[in-house]
Parts: C-alpha cells; structure tokens; sequence
C-alpha cells in the first residue's frame, strides 16, 4: 500500500496554533489559503485512489452478481485482501496494526470505494462505525484483543445501536443489561437494521445497565443467546446484510465494557459524528460516476437527427449536475482537514477527553455534510435516470441501481430530518456555553438589517471573478445570523418545538457552508495556489463555483423569506422580510450562459471536469 509520507498531517489547513471553531464558518468570512481542497492532495493520496479504483474495477467488478446476490463469502474475501493491503487500517494507530494516516486519506478510499455498490456499505460499516469505537473509545486490552483482526479482516465488524422503537431517538433503547455478582453483565433485548450482522464477528453494541444508564459494550458473534435474524429484503443496496439480533441473557464479561458504565452516549454520537462525514464522502464517490456514465449515454443515444447531449435541456442537467457534486466535494473536503487537524493534535496528547473534544468538535459540520451529500445524491442520480428516459427504469442500465441504492443515505445514520435539528440545536448550546460567539455577528446583522436603505445590498462591482459570488455569501451569513439571532429571541425556552424554523435555519447554515466552500476553493484555484494550476482549469473552478452559487441563491432566499415572518409580527415581521430581500439583493446572473459554460467542461471531460 502506498502511504503519504509527508512531515506534517496532509489534512493541515492552518499554521500551528490556528484552528477553526466548529461552526466557525457562520461568523466570520473564509480565508482560502486556511482551508483544505482536493488540489492539495499529494501524490500518495492520489496513487492509493488509483489503487482503490483498480481493485474495484479488478476485483469487484468481475464478481459484481455474487457481491449483489448476498454471497457473504465474497464479501468476507474482498475485505481480507484490503486488510493485507492496509486499506482497513487507515484510522487504526500503528501500535495495534493499523497504519494510522491521515483522515484525508480515510476520505479518498471511501469515496474511490463508492463504486463497489453494496460491498462499499460493507466496507464503509466495517472500518467506519464498526471499528472506530474501539479505536477512540477502547482500552488498551482491548485493543490489543480486537483490532488487529479486525485491520485485517479476519474479523468483521457491526454496530448494534438501533431497535425496533428506537431509531434517532437512541436513549430511549430498551435493551437493558443486568449487573451480575461476577461483575459479567446479562443482556436481553434486540436490535433492528444491523449493517454486516450477518456475517460479523464483534458488535459494538449498546444497552441500558439495571434499565438506567446508557452503555456500550463489545459483544462477539458467538456468545451463547445472541441470535442473528434473516436478512432484510431492501430497497436497495440488495448485496448488504442487514439483520435483526436477538439477545436473550447474552452474558459479556465487565473487560467488555466499552467506555464508561452510564456514558455509551458519547461513545456513540461522536463516533457517528465522523460516520456522518464518512457517509458523505461515499456519496460524493456515487456522484462523480454517475456524471459519467450519464454524458457517455447523451453522446450515444440520438433523437431527432441529434445527440442528445446536443440539446440544451439534457446539457443543463450535466451542467447542474457537476456543479452540484463541485459543493459537496468542497464541503467535504473542507471538513476533512478541519478533523485532522483538531483530531491529530489530539491524538498526540494521549488524553482520552481531548479526543473525545475533538470528535465533538465538528458536529454541526458533519451533519450537514451528511444532510448535502446525501441529497445532493438523490438529486443526481435522479437526473441520471431522467437523462437515460424508459431505459433508466430498467435494470439493465446502471441507473436504476444508482437511483435504488441512493435513498438509504438519507436514512441512516440519524434521519437528515434529526440532523437538520442538530445543526442549530448545536449552534445555539455552544453560543450558550460560551464557545461560539454567535450573539456578536447576529448583532451586527441585525445592525445591518436597520442601515439607512441603499445600504446592505451584495455588492458586485469587485475586481476579482468571484467577488460578487464572495459578497453574496457574506451576505448570506448575515442572514443567516439575523435569523438566528431572531428564533432564539421569541422562542427562548420553546425552541425544541419550532421544528419548522429549525430545519429552516439547518437550510441555511448548509447553504453557507456549501457556497463558502466552493468560492473559497476556486478563489483559490483561480489564484495560482495550489501552484501549476493551469489556467483552463482554474477557469473550470470559477465557473462550478458560480453555478453553485447562481443556484443556490434563489433557494437560499426562499427559506430566509420562508421562516421570517414565523420571528416576528406586524411591521417588524414586515420589516424582517424587506430587510432579508435588501440585504441579499445583487445583481442578476446568465445562469443559462453560465450553465452551457459548465456543460461544455462535462462534455469536454466525458464527465466530471475537475
């Protein structure tokens, strides 16, 4: 396996002291020169995606009817020839076999791996939320005992935290373990929609110690009382086993017990934190094909005398497609050099609490990359589909898997309806607690709303080729804030139960991120940095990044209009709205010009043009 060898982390975003907040990108404008963008990675990063697409295309390709077809033999065999490569062990320290790279890395070989269809979600669950508890929450003995199989596949893991009432709202699990006088626990209970169950060997599993206190536990395939249920017939993704388990005084030894008695929650939140993020790297994987395989098909397929990537209605579907994979490719890897840098400092501490810290860090960010990229997918695949016409509905063409296996994301993982009430949930606990000034920026955008008219509005006479694109979204964080900032003034103690305004302002906090993200890195590309850019190239980034924007913008005004008048009443509620629309107002934009622009780049790369 080739390996990055670089002095310093390749997910580095900042010099060393700099770290951005979580929810850092809300109040305060981007420096490009601070964030992470696939430009920056090194050659090693690129040979282990070479390499990762090779084996699906020599290994998993060729075996494509028994990886579908639930032969978990297959799966079993593929996994242990990623363990002997390495490619299982990227996030496990050295120490207990793994080779401990960078998250970057972690993040290239799931999105190179998305095209593996249902072995992916078995690789995915495997080293994502199968191993990393262990990982960040095990002993040292622990560990030892059951990390390296699982680096090497020999041993295959699960994570067993949903029940058949309780899906998002995990602390209501009723699975309960009863303490015994050897100090062996006794669990009884079940759990529903397990990832890999019917084939894994160790579950992370959670249940609640004497029916009170919530706690993880590492419970093996074998114990006497547990029993694995038939596999689920499913949408999609038909190749992954999912299965019920059964517990029935499943005893598990107290050196079993995973973290602390009574704190399984953080065990498990902040490990799906980062499985949030991973899932959305494996979307951003399903997109870039997808672009592919539907421009090969609109050469190919003719209609009225013409190809029908000639016509300007299937071209603006490639067009918006690509743009709309440019966002998440920007917000994701964006996130990725956020975690390396605060996960890998640390690490190097050694203090279990500043891991933990960590993990916690980037919360918001990972539920909304997971919320866009699933979406974002669906919305892709869709159009790859409609691109196709009557053949996409029928599976024989690669469309109709891509459209089946797609829906799930939007599911697991915690619903994208829980994740988008955790976005501003988050937010407003840590403007709480004094770790995200977030009252001082919604103070100035409420400053700005009340300006003498005239003033306020996007200003789009700058010099450079995205400024109005970087006006616009510092305007769109004005919004975002004064919104913000208005919810939380009216509703105070009531704010759980504005469900609606909330998911609103999840909306708009994501539509920030993901046009930040993408000005941010063509600003950068369009300046030179990464150096030897070539200038087509950075040209390609302007305009994806100016797509995104021209997109998103009327959608982004249309929530903020949307909730306002849901903050306040009569003249203020009048005047919340008028000021929403003056402070986004800018100046128009040729989408259609700018959408042949992008189409032209698809067509001219034969699918995604970055």
């Amino acid at each position: 396996m080739t390996t990055p060898t670089e002095t310093a982390p390749a997910g580095s975003t900042a010099p060393a002291g700099h770290e951005e907040r979580g929810g850092g990108f809300l109040v305060g404008q981007t420096d490009p020169e601070r964030i992470f963008t696939p430009e920056q990675l090194n050659e090693e990063h690129r040979a282990i995606r070479a390499a990762v697409e090779a084996f699906v295309a020599q290994e998993v390709e060729p075996r494509r009817e028994a990886v579908e077809g639930k032969d978990y033999a297959t799966h079993r065999e593929l996994l242990a020839r990623l363990g002997r490569d390495g490619y299982l062990g990227i996030d496990v320290p050295e120490a207990y076999g793994g080779v401990g790279l960078d998250r970057v890395t972690s993040v290239v070989v799931t999105e190179a791996l998305a095209g593996a269809d249902s072995f992916a979600v078995t690789y995915s669950a495997h080293t994502g939320i199968g191993t990393l508890p262990l990982v960040f929450f095990g002993t040292d003995d622990q560990r030892r005992r059951y990390l390296p199989g699982l680096v090497a596949g020999t041993t295959v893991g699960a994570y067993a935290l949903t029940e058949p009432s309780a899906g998002s709202d995990a602390r209501a699990i009723r699975s309960r373990a009863t303490r015994q006088p050897d100090g062996s626990y006794l669990i009884n209970g079940s759990k529903q929609f397990i990832t890999n169950a019917g084939f894994a060997d160790l579950f992370t599993l959670y249940a609640k110690v004497d029916g009170e206190e919530f706690t993880a536990f590492l419970v093996e395939r074998n114990s006497p009382g547990l029993t694995i249920g038939p596999e689920e017939h499913k949408l999609g993704v038909h190749g992954a086993s999912t299965c019920a388990l059964t517990l029935d005084g499943v005893r598990v030894p107290a050196e079993n017990v995973l973290g602390e008695i009574g704190k399984g929650h953080r065990v498990a939140f902040n490990v799906l934190n980062v499985g949030r993020f991973k899932l959305a790297a494996g979307c951003l994987g399903g997109m870039k094909p997808s672009i592919a395989i539907a421009c090969a098909y609109a050469r190919d397929r003719r209609a009225f005398g013409r190809r029908i990537v000639e016509f300007p209605l299937i071209a603006a579907k490639l067009a918006g497609m690509a743009a709309r994979t440019y966002g998440v490719e920007s917000v994701v890897y964006r996130v990725a050099g956020l975690i390396d840098t605060r996960l890998g400092r640390a690490e190097e501490s050694g203090s279990p609490d500043a891991i933990r810290t960590a993990l916690e860090e980037y919360a918001v960010e990972c539920s909304i990359a997971k919320v866009l990229a699933s979406e974002e997918l669906g919305w892709v695949v869709d159009e790859l589909v409609q691109v196709h016409g009557g053949y996409g509905y029928i599976e024989d063409y690669p469309a109709a898997r891509a459209f089946r296996d797609a829906r799930i994301h939007r599911i697991w993982e915690g619903t994208n309806e829980i994740n988008r009430l955790l976005v501003p949930g988050t937010l407003v606990k840590r403007a709480i607690q004094g770790r995200l000034d977030l009252l001082g920026p919604a103070r100035r955008a409420q400053e700005a709303l009340l300006a003498p008219a005239g003033t306020g509005a996007v200003d789009a006479t700058g010099g450079g080729p995205l400024d109005a694109e970087a006006a616009f979204v510092d305007a769109a964080r004005q919004v975002t804030l004064l919104l913000a900032g208005a919810t939380f003034q009216r509703f105070g103690a009531t704010l759980e139960e504005q469900q609606e305004v909330l998911a609103g302002l999840a909306d708009l906090a994501t539509g920030v991120l993901v046009m930040d993200s993408a000005v941010a890195r063509a600003r950068r590309a369009a300046g030179g940095k990464p150096s030897g850019l070539a200038p087509d190239v950075a040209a390609r980034h302007v305009d994806l990044a100016r797509l995104v924007v021209a997109e998103r913008a009327g959608q982004f005004e249309m929530t903020a209009r949307a909730i306002a008048p849901s903050l306040a009443e009569g003249d203020e509620a009048r005047l919340l709205v008028a000021g929403v629309r003056r402070l986004l107002r800018t100046d128009p934009v040729d989408r259609v010009a700018l959408g042949r622009r992008v189409a032209g780049h698809v067509i001219a790369a034969e699918g995604y043009p970055i």
